[in-house]
């Protein structure tokens, strides 16, 4: 076998000698087999110790290893330099491995910056190939953010500094664990369920999702915790009706929409309230702990609806169904679902018998929610003021 003047070009270039090459041709190896060998850039001697090998065993299996992958159609060379923060995902996304297209051109698990394979290309379960519908800016350092923020609610909880207090402000506390935890479980589930449909080209966007579902786990975890660890238990299951947003979601856009911005504006302010005015520590760093990671899910959905709005088509139209459907849904439970709105006045309230005081602070809770909603729109380009369900503003004591 003769070896091609490209293949011989290279070998002068690695360098390898001309008795190397000559043995080379006449070995029983193929010119793209040494070519690749070529490209993983070997020495000489560690050349001729592997010709050895197929020259005393020529009819060994190490003629089949055609080392295609040493040639790559990538980019390569690349070194990634640790940042303040370590080798984090934004160090790595450099050159042709830092470009995410509008549109992923795959249907199978190519990662970005890859190229699949000839003749095993078999596509996946994706069907989310646009970057407008999924995409925030900086959603790789939001990432790293969120690695670098977790806690563990078995050893970071000081569980043993639990105090006895009233059986109405334990069980209304216990209650309130019950509904956001079973808020967590849906949030978990069907982002959960989205992420095998999300193309694998957008993997900074799918490890982030993947964080803010640990993250609801472990609000389930948490919450689930407290309920059984101060002799209240938990409670009754919520109304339910927050969810048929949730489920009704036939793009992920609506889902983000319906629970990192409708849903996590009106979260984040009341575990922040909750963090606030609770009677026990451990409460307090309970809620404090699990508002730091709602204002990053809300963060996450802001950002995408601005990234939305600025590249979809049609942004404006679609939007609007959205939010319709979002605020509808959430309105309904914060009217009806007393299991929510009882236990929550009279923590605001500090007891049963002052339940009256509590409900008019719910409901400055509620406007204040309101306000951050608006704000939030406000922030990505969404004018909805008088658009917003009405359902929103009377629970808020506003006019409609």
């Amino acid at each position: 076998m003769n070896l091609t003047p490209a293949t011989k070009l290279r070998a002068r270039e690695a360098p390898w000698s001309d008795e190397l090459v000559a043995r080379f041709e006449a070995s029983p190896l193929k010119d793209y087999q040494v070519m690749n060998l070529l490209a993983l850039h070997i020495t000489e001697e560690r050349a001729g110790r592997y010709l050895g090998i197929i020259e005393s065993n020529p009819e060994q299996s190490f003629l089949q290893f055609n080392l295609n992958w040493a040639r790559p159609t990538t980019e390569l060379g690349i070194k990634a330099r640790p940042g303040p923060n370590g080798l984090g995902m934004r160090e790595i996304n450099i050159g042709s491995y830092g470009y995410v297209p509008d549109r992923w051109p795959y249907e199978n698990d190519t990662p970005l910056g890859s190229h699949p394979t000839p003749g095993a290309y078999a596509p996946g379960s994706y069907s989310v190939y646009d970057k407008s519908e999924v995409w925030a800016e900086d959603v790789d350092l939001m990432y790293e953010e969120a690695i670098r923020e977790r806690w563990a609610p078995a050893t970071d909880i000081d569980w043993k500094a639990l105090e006895a207090q009233p059986d109405d402000i334990e069980r209304a506390v216990c209650q309130v664990c019950t509904i956001f935890a079973q808020h967590g479980l849906t949030e978990s589930k069907l982002l959960a369920q989205w992420e095998e449909k999300i193309a694998y080209g957008f993997h900074d966007m799918k490890n982030f999702v993947a964080t803010q579902i640990f993250d609801s786990g472990r609000k389930v975890e948490v919450l689930r915790k407290r309920a059984l660890s101060n002799g209240g238990g938990l409670g009754q299951a919520g109304l339910g009706t927050l969810y048929r947003a949730w489920f009704g979601a036939l793009k992920f856009t609506e889902l983000a929409v319906a629970i990192d911005v409708v849903y996590k504006s009106y979260e984040v302010v009341l575990f922040e309230k909750l963090a606030e005015i609770l009677p026990l520590a451990v409460d307090r760093d309970i809620f404090a702990r699990l508002a730091v990671d709602s204002h990053r899910h809300l963060e996450y959905g802001k950002r995408h609806l601005k990234y939305y709005v600025q590249h979809h088509p049609n942004a404006r139209e679609y939007l609007n169904h959205f939010f319709n459907r979002a605020e509808a849904a959430l309105a309904n439970e914060l009217e009806c679902s007393t299991q929510e709105s009882e236990p929550i006045a009279v923590l605001l309230g500090g007891g049963v018998e002052n339940i009256q005081q509590g409900k008019a602070k719910l409901r400055e809770i509620r406007e204040a929610q309101l306000r951050a909603y608006v704000a939030i729109l406000d922030e990505a380009g969404v004018d909805r003021l008088a658009s917003i369900n009405r359902g929103l503003f009377i629970q808020a004591g506003a006019p409609a």
